[in-house]
C-alpha cells in the first residue's frame, strides 16, 4: 500500500469515526425498559415486599383497616380521596400530611381552598387548640399550649405547603425542585385549566396528574368533591358516579376512596308515600373504598370525623 493509499485508508476511518459519533449523538435517548430488567425491578420489589419492608408509604395507624384493604401507598400511583361538601376531605388530607411528615417523609401539600395560615392553624386545632379562639385572637392557655407542642414536633418536619400553584404544570416544577415522597392536593376541580366545561377540564387534569406520578415515581394523593345529592338524600352513601367527571376519574386512579358521614333522618310525606329525609350531620361515618387497583374493595369502615380536632379516628363497632 502506498503513502497515498494509507493516507487515504486513514482519512476514511477518521469520517467514520465521526460520522459513528454524530450518528450516535443524534440517536433518540432510549427510556423504555427491557424485559430483563423489568423482571429484575419486579423480583427485587417481591423482595422486599418478602422481607417485610413497605414498599411505598403507610396510611397513619389511625386507619388500619385502610392499610389492610389498600396496602401501602405505592409510587407512580394516583389516589383519589371523594368527599360531599363539609364532610371533611380536607381533614383527610391534612392527617396524612402531618403522619407522613412526623415519620421523616418529604410531603409536598397543595392547596387550593386553605391559604398557609389557615392550615396551620389547622394542625394547631389537631393538637388540641380551640379553633375559634384562634381565629377570635383570644387564645387561652391550652391553646398556647398546644401551639407549641405542634412548634416542637413539627420542627424537624419536611411539610412543604403550596398555596400559589394552579395548574398540574405548576405543581410538577414544585415537585421537580421539592422532590417530596409524596405530593398531596387539595382539592381537583379547583385546579384551573382553560376550558368552560368541567368534565373536559377534570379529564384533561386527571391525565396530568396520572403522568405526573408516572414520571416522577412519586404517589400522588388528589382530594376531590363529590357532586351534591339531591334535598332529602345527602344521608345516602355515595359510590363512583357521584364523582364529578367519574369517567376520567374512575380510569386514571388506582384508588378511589369515598367519604361519607351518617344522618340523623325523619320520615316525611312526599308524593303520597312516606320518604327518608336527612336531618342533620353526625361526627360518625365511613371510609368507602370504591376502587383498588391492587387490593380489595368491600364493606365499609367505620370511622369518626373528630372535626373540631381536625382528625379522623377509625371506630370499632
Amino acid at each position: 500500500m502506498t503513502l497515498t493509499e494509507a493516507s487515504l485508508v486513514e482519512a476514511r476511518d477518521i469520517v467514520d469515526e465521526i460520522e459513528g459519533k454524530r450518528i450516535g449523538a443524534a440517536k433518540p435517548v432510549i427510556r423504555a425498559v427491557g424485559s430483563q430488567q423489568a423482571l429484575l425491578k419486579a423480583t427485587d420489589d417481591l423482595d422486599r415486599r418478602r422481607n417485610g419492608e413497605i414498599v411505598g408509604l403507610p396510611w397513619p395507624v389511625e386507619w388500619p383497616s385502610l392499610s389492610r384493604r389498600i396496602g401501602p401507598l405505592e409510587p407512580a400511583s394516583l389516589t383519589v380521596v371523594a368527599a360531599r361538601p363539609s364532610v371533611g376531605k380536607s381533614i383527610f388530607g391534612m392527617q396524612l400530611a402531618r403522619f407522613l411528615a412526623g415519620r421523616g417523609d418529604v410531603v409536598l401539600f397543595v392547596s387550593r381552598e386553605l391559604s398557609v395560615v389557615r392550615l396551620v392553624r389547622r394542625n394547631w386545632a389537631a393538637y388540641g387548640a380551640n379553633m375559634m379562639n384562634l381565629r377570635t385572637g383570644k387564645p387561652g392557655a391550652l391553646d398556647l399550649k398546644s401551639i407549641g407542642d405542634y412548634a416542637r414536633d413539627s420542627a424537624n418536619w419536611e411539610l412543604f405547603y403550596d398555596d400559589r400553584s394552579r395548574t398540574v404544570a405548576d405543581i410538577a416544577k414544585e415537585a421537580e425542585a421539592l422532590r417530596p415522597d409524596i405530593i398531596i392536593i387539595d382539592y381537583l376541580q379547583r385546579l384551573a385549566y382553560d376550558t368552560e366545561k368541567e368534565y373536559a377540564a377534570i379529564t384533561r387534569i386527571v391525565n396530568e396528574l396520572q403522568d405526573l406520578t408516572l414520571e416522577s415515581d412519586i404517589p400522588v394523593v388528589c382530594l376531590s368533591q363529590l357532586s351534591r345529592p339531591q334535598k332529602g338524600f345527602e344521608w345516602k352513601p355515595p359510590g363512583i358516579s357521584d364523582t364529578r367527571g367519574s369517567g376520567a376519574v374512575e380510569e386514571r386512579a388506582a384508588n378511589i376512596i369515598l367519604l361519607h358521614r351518617m344522618w340523623e333522618t325523619k320520615e316525611e310525606d312526599a308524593y303520597g308515600k312516606k320518604v327518608k329525609v336527612g336531618t342533620m350531620q353526625s361526627e360518625d361515618g365511613y371510609f368507602i373504598v370504591g376502587k383498588c387497583a391492587d387490593g380489595e374493595c368491600g364493606l365499609p369502615i367505620p370511622v369518626t370525623f373528630h372535626g373540631a380536632h381536625m382528625k379522623v379516628q377509625e371506630r370499632m363497632t
